[in-house]
């Protein structure tokens, strides 16, 4: 039988006594005459119950398997001995993988499921899940965009499992936090994952809460989601949101449909394209790192993206092939057309003065064997061939001395605006976004407009031609097909086809612009750039951000549509800087690595920290220290390990397990390479000790 619980809401005071089911006596067909919806596949009609429905497991995780002496001889494994099932407002809980299979053959017969009639299960963060019930059903229908990370599949050939980390692109909390209809938020600091339980292990009142948060939240979540879409037309990532209200818009326009058949690449140029992609400039000055400063300021980029997509020019033609082997002509194309190329540089050297390089050895096609590097950016070469923008070839010319250069293949483009009707559309996100911060009882609008408008730039980017992700059930392996020029042509072809894949190549290359005009103007001083921010000593340079913000406002005023909102009198513009704070200490160790402290206290931000953990386990920009081990910062190990179902017994008790991942804590080390440590040292020693803190 199952139980009554007392279920905790989003409001700490109340409380609600909710009976829980277990898998026999589940009110199954209490949802059989649910609405459907239906979904066109290919030549067939997929019908769908259109209600919410979620899965979650708690796992533990143990040392391994020892041998007959007691020696650990296998990684660190796991197993489920808890799981919670919701459709609605029903929750469900077991214990076992019995119960589990239980549950899908009752959904199945009772709800009456077929290949054409589904139940759509979500689960948050479904790559940790699939690992542990891949062997225990029978899995069709794939999708993936990377290894062991599926996006849904098919189960039993009629319940579908699909990601709801994809769909929201949020943790559980956050997406809770941020769903208008929650109520049962995600419990948090109520668990004690280190505890080792199986399933004859006794669960608290606390324990079941969070157990039960976890899939009735979710359900809640996606039940708000359900006020604008139904489980038919719900895309499968965050992404997809933006991209049918895009598509949607730009159907308004007449004209749209030939500006991107216009624009259609053969596959040479899509290829040149997809090599000279880059994204953000994330970068520590060599100048300074590793070294405690005093009075450093930061200034952000506000919606840098946003603002390049309205602002700044883009490929507005078909490409064509152009010869640049002269200086005249190079200067003429470059200025004149957007350009993408292969370029050889021979006798690359960074300028003493420049603080951040901006060639990324992760781009360059080939490389002489005596380069230099700063932390993956290239100081010196005698050789180096990539692929670029113009947009990048001004910078690099700039930033350092090349003996010679050599344009071994380009294609131009006419410059011009991106469509009215695709600006719009992502200016009414920023819109909604600016006048619904701050507002009482909009915090659900505001956050979705955020999230959409982040997203914007994400479908811009996204691949034409896709690798295939293959899972085979029986060998347990994973495999990449890589995807050939058919998918371009199909792409270039459909009539749902409304973004250019070189549109997006060029709005990271205009942030990167706008990042490095300020890298420029601040010189020396710079200590820390990351995408859209700037930090740096001395504070003269707050003046040159305001004065560059009076040109971006212009810039602004000046648009053929407006770049601005405006909320209670106030204007809020697109793409300009914005003063992010002061330090009173900081010390960076390089790219994602940096501590500082202010008036609020301590901070974190490294790759592979927690920032509160990190920031309780390192303490004070003093105990950041290359070559120190922190304990305790949020970094775990993941060991994934195969396996058919089998009997284990751990503290006496015996139960079925198979597919699992072993998650363990970690340490993190900060380290750097011995090359990046000798140009640290090196440049110690030509630093004005005046400006430093020991």
């Amino acid at each position: 039988m199952g139980v009554y619980l007392k279920t905790a809401t989003k409001d700490d005071d109340v409380f609600s006594e909710e009976y829980v089911y277990n898998c026999t006596d589940f009110p199954y067909r209490e949802y059989l005459f649910t609405e459907t919806v239906t979904a066109k596949k290919g030549k067939q009609r997929i019908t769908y119950l259109n209600i919410a429905s979620a899965f979650d497991i708690e796992t533990t995780t143990i040392d391994g398997i020892k041998d007959d002496k007691g020696k650990y001889v296998k990684n660190p494994i796991a197993f489920m001995y808890h799981w919670q099932f919701c459709i609605h407002d029903k929750v469900c809980f077991g214990r076992t993988w019995a119960e589990f299979k239980t549950l899908l053959k009752r959904l199945e017969r009772e709800l009456k499921l077929s290949e054409t009639r589904r139940l759509v299960i979500y689960v948050h963060n479904l790559a940790f899940e699939f690992q542990f019930i891949k062997d225990f059903i029978n899995i069709s229908e794939l999708f993936a965009k990377e290894k062991r990370k599926p996006i849904k599949f098919l189960a039993n050939n009629c319940i579908e499992f699909r990601c709801s980390y994809f769909l929201s692109n949020m943790s559980l909390q956050k997406f809770c936090e941020n769903s208008k209809l929650c109520l049962h938020y995600k419990l948090t600091d109520t668990y004690d994952y280190r505890k080792i339980r199986t399933y004859k292990t006794p669960m608290t009142e606390i324990e079941q809460q969070y157990c039960y948060n976890d899939v009735r939240g979710l359900c809640e979540d996606i039940e708000t989601l359900m006020l604008e879409d139904n489980i038919a037309t719900m895309p499968l990532t965050n992404t997809g949101f933006v991209r049918r209200e895009a598509r949607n818009a730009t159907k308004c326009d007449r004209n749209y449909r030939d500006v991107i058949k216009t624009l259609s690449m053969d596959i040479e140029q899509y290829e040149m394209c997809r090599r000279a992609f880059r994204g953000g400039n994330t970068h520590a000055s060599r100048f300074y790192s590793n070294t405690i400063l005093r009075d450093v300021y930061s200034y952000d980029l506000q919606s840098s993206y946003p603002a390049v997509i309205d602002l700044e020019y883009y490929p507005m033609s078909q490409w064509y092939r152009v010869t640049l082997d002269t200086p005249e002509k190079i200067h003429k194309y470059c200025s004149k057309y957007c350009v993408i190329m292969d370029v050889e540089f021979f006798g690359v050297n960074i300028k003493d003065v420049e603080p951040i390089p901006y060639i990324d050895l992760a781009h360059c096609q080939k490389i002489s064997n005596d380069y230099t590097v700063d932390n993956g950016r290239i100081l010196e070469a005698s050789y180096i061939s990539m692929s670029m923008t113009e947009i990048d070839l001004d910078i690099i010319l700039r930033t350092y001395d090349i003996d010679e250069f050599f344009i071994t293949n380009a294609y131009y483009a006419k410059r011009g605006k991106l469509p009215v009707v695709l600006r719009n559309a992502m200016l009414d996100y920023y819109d909604r976004k600016t006048k619904l911060k701050g507002i009482d009882g909009k915090e659900y609008e505001y956050m979705k407009s955020k999230n959409r408008l982040n997203s914007f730039f994400g479908m811009m980017v996204s691949a034409i031609i896709h690798d295939e992700i293959v899972y085979d059930s029986v060998t347990h392996e994973w495999q990449k097909i890589a995807g050939d020029s058919g998918e371009l042509d199909k792409y270039n072809k459909s009539r749902n086809t409304f973004l250019a894949y070189q549109w997006g190549i060029y709005v990271t290359a205009h942030a990167r612009k706008r990042l490095q005009q300020m890298i420029d103007i601040v010189g020396i001083d710079v200590i820390y750039v990351d995408t859209d921010s700037v930090k740096f000593i001395n504070e003269k340079h707050c003046e040159e951000f305001e004065k560059m913000n009076d040109a971006l406002i212009k810039q602004c005023h000046d648009n053929d549509i407006r770049a601005y909102s405006v909320k209670d009198n106030k204007t809020y513009y697109l793409g300009i800087w914005d003063f992010d704070g002061h330090y009173d200490l900081f010390k960076t160790c390089g790219a994602k690595k940096y501590v500082y402290e202010n008036e609020k206290g301590f901070h974190c931000t490294v790759s592979g920290m927690s920032k509160k953990l990190g920031a309780v386990a390192i303490g004070s920009v003093q105990n950041f220290n290359i070559g120190t081990t922190y304990e305790n910062v949020g970094r775990t190990v993941a060991y994934y390990n195969e396996a058919s179902p089998h009997e284990i017994t751990v503290n006496g008790d015996t139960f079925t397990t198979a597919s699992n991942i072993g998650i363990v804590d970690t340490t993190y080390t900060l380290g750097v390479t011995k090359e990046y440590w000798e140009i640290i040292c090196d440049n110690f020693s030509k630093k004005e000790v005046d400006i430093l803190y020991h």
